[in-house]
């Protein structure tokens, strides 16, 4: 009977020992509100993204990308629009001229 309770008390942990062990023990047995709400945005991440609108970093550099394409085809049309005009000039030019004669 006596061997049994120095035993019992040989197993049992120290005082500090259980001491660290309360916060990883509160945190496995009472999942706190962070804990559920992470975990549920890390499983409808995609839903909520599309649901939302929300833009993500992948989205952001392709619209970076597209929006380089698109300025550099806007400037290319903007010289040949002025090329344009001033050929449209010349031709009207050189049609009043062939109408006066």
């Amino acid at each position: 009977m006596y061997e049994t309770e120095a035993y019992a008390r040989e197993k049992k942990p120290s005082f500090t020992q259980s001491l660290a062990s309360v916060p990883q023990s509160i945190s496995r047995n009472l999942p706190s509100m962070d804990n559920r709400l992470g975990t549920y945005l890390d499983s409808h991440m995609d839903s909520l993204i599309s649901e939302w609108g929300l833009v993500t970093r992948f989205t952001l550099e392709e619209l970076e990308q597209r929006l380089d394409v698109v300025s550099t085809e806007i400037s290319g049309l903007e010289k040949e629009k002025l090329i344009l005009k001033d050929r449209a000039s010349a031709f009207e030019q050189a049609l009043r001229e062939v109408e006066e004669k």
